[in-house]
């Protein structure tokens, strides 16, 4: 890693994006020191689960990141679409450090995921390309230092869309109307 701006990496289905993402966010940009935070959203769910296509995630992420200055979007993986470790943080992150070689990369997690991290695909290689930040989740072990952010899940949220049940105040504005839009996640 060079000694260049450092960018916070928030990956993730984003399937859809809600304003727990947008929290984790602005709490990196605020307190962790970095220059900016990108989501980005992953091409193919590195354990195999169905997402809505790439394209409308993608955009859904280009609207949540309108509400925070300092977060962008990083379409990365797309990239990387044909490479059998598409969706593997440690290959996303090789192909970053190769494609901005002046920037260091931290990587945004949530407390839920450090129990995860055994079935991750070369865990140790995206602790030596990124430094890790770990935000609190309601649920879990607290992170010293971090907040608990409320739990807000995607899996939930897709399934009172399909119930037809109001999502308001747990997605951005911008992203409901899109979802809407385009039908997804309706039953």
């Amino acid at each position: 890693m060079s000694g260049g701006r450092e960018i916070a990496l928030l990956g993730g289905s984003f399937n859809p994006p809600h304003v727990a993402h947008l929290m984790a966010a602005w709490w990196a940009l605020a307190t962790q020191g970095v220059s900016e935070v990108w989501l980005l959203p992953t091409f193919r769910h590195p354990f195999g689960k169905d997402l809505a296509p790439f394209e409308d995630r993608l955009e859904m992420c280009r609207l949540a990141a309108r509400a925070l200055r300092g977060v962008h979007v990083c379409g990365a993986e797309a990239e990387l679409a044909a490479d059998p470790l598409v969706g593997k943080t440690a290959r996303t992150l090789e192909h970053l450090a190769a494609k901005h070689p002046d920037h260091r990369f931290a990587l945004i997690v949530g407390a839920d995921i450090l129990a995860e991290t055994a079935k991750w695909y070369r865990w140790d290689r995206v602790q030596a390309l990124a430094r890790v930040i770990v935000v609190g989740r309601q649920g879990h072990p607290p992170v010293p230092g971090a907040p608990d952010l409320p739990a807000i899940s995607s899996t939930e949220i897709r399934a009172r869309l399909a119930r037809g049940e109001d999502v308001r105040g747990l997605v951005p504005e911008k992203v409901l109307r899109y979802v809407e839009e385009k039908g997804l996640y309706r039953g």
